[in-house]
């Protein structure tokens, strides 16, 4: 009988190689089912991050608007070369000018807003609140352009496209880019071109300086509250730029986001015949001057009155240039289906 009951205690506690297998079998189902679940959990909470990065820019902005009674210019850019207002060289960009509000106050008091980014020392070039990066695409440590001499390719939606060595002095880049308007005026290089000062249909945009002794000493197109005629909660203030998959921190896609010269660095269009990326691999946008994000289906923007949204990739191009346009006078159902 000690000897039965021996032998069943072995049994009870032994498993035979089958069940082993069936109980790895189940872990491992279990675990498959899980990872994608994890996963987009993670992703859920660098799109809640994402946002609430784009929400503290547009904070900033609106701080500097009460401050200065303005909009910041996204840089400084004369129309022509040659009269009174053509000043500028490559003053530094909008997002130099929000630092004293994203609590950069000093790094911002080192910043000269009217010289020469190329004159400003690397650990300002180098140097950005990490709030300028998604963090579905990389810290704010990898998001540093090197100096030297880049290949750079530019294709415009004209079907214009040239290539040229560009001598690049060095800086960090980023992700969110000012909302600068559509593709009014288009990229032909004549006084109407989009990217010149005060042609922007957005809110902030290209300004021609104000020149005092053939220098800049402050900007002239000014975009007010105002001027937002389809009203500020209808318009983006500012978004998430399209950078392919492999360009990050590489010019042209993603250069230097302090450099002035270098506008889609740090401002965007959106509208007809420029949508938004349908990811960081989509092959039909060959220009870096859209909107664009690396979440799922989804762009995020801040709008003018501060709130966010996030905007479906498929939006179309119509209802895209009507919320980057300032004064169409189109009033956007947010309510619709391109919106989640």
């Amino acid at each position: 009988m000690i000897e039965l009951m021996s032998r069943r205690s072995r049994a009870v506690r032994a498993f035979t190689l089958v069940e082993l297998l069936v109980v790895v079998a189940i872990i491992g189902m279990l675990v498959g089912l899980l990872i994608p679940a994890v996963q987009a959990a993670r992703e859920a909470a660098r799109l809640g991050q994402c946002q609430s990065h784009l929400r503290n820019i547009g904070l900033a902005t609106l701080q500097l608007h009460d401050a200065t009674r303005a909009f910041p210019p996204a840089r400084l850019r004369s129309r022509v070369d040659y009269d009174g207002n053509a000043c500028e060289t490559n003053q530094p960009s909008w997002l130099a000018r929000i630092l004293p509000y994203v609590e950069e106050g000093a790094a911002a008091a080192d910043w000269n807003l009217y010289g020469s980014f190329n004159s400003h020392e690397a650990r300002l070039r180098d140097h950005a609140p990490p709030i300028y990066v998604c963090p579905s695409r990389r810290s704010i440590d990898q998001a540093v352009v090197d100096t030297g001499e880049y290949e750079q390719e530019y294709t415009y939606p004209c079907g214009c496209s040239f290539t040229e060595t560009v001598k690049l002095v060095g800086g960090v880049t980023g992700d969110y880019a000012a909302n600068h308007g559509d593709f009014t005026g288009g990229s032909y290089g004549d006084i109407y071109s989009y990217w010149l000062g005060g042609n922007g249909t957005g809110v902030i945009i290209s300004s021609r300086p104000l020149c005092r002794d053939g220098l800049p000493s402050g900007w002239l197109d000014k975009v007010r509250m105002k001027d937002l005629v389809d009203g500020v909660s209808h318009t983006a203030l500012a978004g998430e730029m399209h950078i392919p998959q492999g360009r990050l921190a590489q010019p042209p896609e993603n250069g230097p986001l302090y450099n002035g010269r270098d506008l889609p660095a740090f401002a965007r269009i959106g509208g007809p015949s420029i949508g938004i990326a349908r990811g960081p691999n989509d092959e039909t946008i060959r220009e870096v001057i859209g909107f664009g994000s690396w979440h799922q289906g989804v762009c995020p923007f801040v709008m003018a009155d501060g709130s966010v949204r996030v905007v479906a990739n498929e939006i179309d191009t119509q209802t895209l240039g009507s919320m980057c346009r300032r004064n169409d006078e189109y009033e956007l159902d947010l309510t619709e289906s391109p919106y989640f």
